[in-house]
């Protein structure tokens, strides 16, 4: 019997064409028509998506006090979750500082006892803090310090610039960081050099003109 070889090598190519659109089909990366099941060794767990390694890291930050070797002390910025509200930000720092920030030497110069009995806007760029008595039983440097705390804290969020503080309700003369009284609003710029600048060391800068 005669076979016809031009005619079997057409047969050989639709065959061969067939199987190739076949398996490119199964392997395509177009949009599934039915739903698949995930197998559960590939299914994320969503509460572990979802936890943070900054549990407890808010936005905003309160002052804290640590004395230095000198004899001296400085204010630390530390991180809190706290809202934007003057004063939920007060009574945040009047709790003073975690068991941690003891260990690592801070403390509040604010007496344990003060109490905040209001804290609002009155202005947009500024805010009342109406506090207890018991906010005198600093004195000297520490209410210098306790006066910084919670003025560097509240100018911390945005749009607060100037902070007045009043005991229950009446005006009163507060020191600066240059130990001046003043019964005006305070800014953080009152207390210059008693905050640790958060800001990186700069580079030295090398003249290679004269290299």
């Amino acid at each position: 019997m005669k076979v016809n070889y031009p005619k079997l090598k057409v047969i050989h190519a639709v065959i061969g064409a067939a199987l190739f659109t076949a398996i490119i089909a199964g392997c395509s990366f177009g949009p599934e028509t039915q739903s698949r099941k995930i197998p559960e060794s590939q299914q994320q767990n969503l509460n572990e998506a979802t936890s943070s390694n900054e549990v407890g890291v808010g936005f905003g930050r309160v002052y804290l006090q640590r004395s230095e070797s000198t004899g001296g002390s400085v204010l630390i910025g530390v991180q809190r979750t706290i809202s934007s509200d003057p004063f939920n930000i007060v009574q945040v720092l009047l709790s003073g500082p975690t068991k941690t920030e003891q260990d690592a030497g801070l403390r509040s110069a604010i007496p344990a006892s003060t109490e905040v009995l209001s804290a609002r806007y009155v202005a947009n760029d500024l805010v009342k803090v109406d506090l207890t008595n018991e906010i005198f039983r600093a004195t000297g440097d520490d209410l210098v310090s306790s006066i910084a705390q919670i003025v560097l804290t509240l100018c911390d969020i945005p749009g607060i610039e100037r902070v007045i503080i009043v005991v229950n309700g009446e005006v009163n003369e507060w020191p600066k960081g240059d130990g001046s009284l003043t019964s005006q609003p305070l800014t953080a710029y009152n207390f210059p050099g008693r905050v640790i600048s958060s800001q990186p060391a700069f580079p030295a800068i090398v003249n290679s003109l004269n290299e």
